[in-house]
C-alpha cells in the first residue's frame, strides 16, 4: 500500500523559514547602517575626519617620520609656501604647525582631489593627514579654519 503525501507544512518548517527571514533582515539592516554612515560621514566603517584622528606628535614626526607610517593624524597650521605642483599628484606645501611648544615647518602633499581648494600663503587650515611609508604627510581632509 502506497504512503500518503503529507498534508501541509509542519511547524518546524515554519519556524525555520521565519528564523531565516529574521536573519536576512538583521544582516540587511546592519549592511545598510554601515553603508549609510559612510555616505553621511559617520563613524562607521573607518570614516576619517577631524574628530576621529589623534593629534600629530610633531616632535616624534621630526625625529623619525617613518616610524609613524600608516597612521592618521590631525593638526592645524599656516601655509608658508607651495614647494611643488604637478597636475597628476597635486601640491606639496610647507605648513607651519605647532604642538605643545614644538614649532616646525612640515611638508604636506595635498592631492589633486583638493584642486578646487584655494590654498594661499598665510591661510590657516585644519589637516587630516596620513603618514606614508616614506614619512611624507599626505592630506586626506583639508578644512579652512
Amino acid at each position: 500500500m502506497p504512503r500518503r503525501a503529507s498534508s501541509g507544512i509542519s511547524v518546524g518548517q515554519i519556524l525555520g523559514i521565519g528564523a531565516a527571514l529574521i536573519g536576512f533582515l538583521v544582516a540587511a539592516v546592519l549592511l545598510f547602517k554601515v553603508v549609510a554612515s559612510d555616505f553621511v560621514g559617520g563613524s562607521g566603517g573607518g570614516g576619517r575626519g577631524l574628530a576621529g584622528a589623534s593629534s600629530l606628535p610633531i616632535g616624534s614626526y621630526i625625529d623619525n617620520g617613518r616610524s609613524l607610517g600608516g597612521n592618521v593624524y590631525r593638526f592645524r597650521g599656516k601655509v608658508e609656501e607651495t614647494l611643488k605642483w604637478t597636475p597628476d599628484r597635486g601640491r606639496l606645501i610647507s605648513v607651519d604647525a605647532s604642538e605643545a611648544g614644538n614649532n616646525a615647518l612640515l611638508p604636506v602633499l595635498v592631492p589633486e582631489t583638493f584642486s578646487s581648494l584655494n590654498i594661499d600663503r598665510g591661510a590657516e587650515f585644519d589637516f587630516v593627514v596620513r603618514v606614508d611609508r616614506d614619512g611624507l604627510l599626505v592630506a586626506e581632509d583639508v578644512d579652512q579654519g
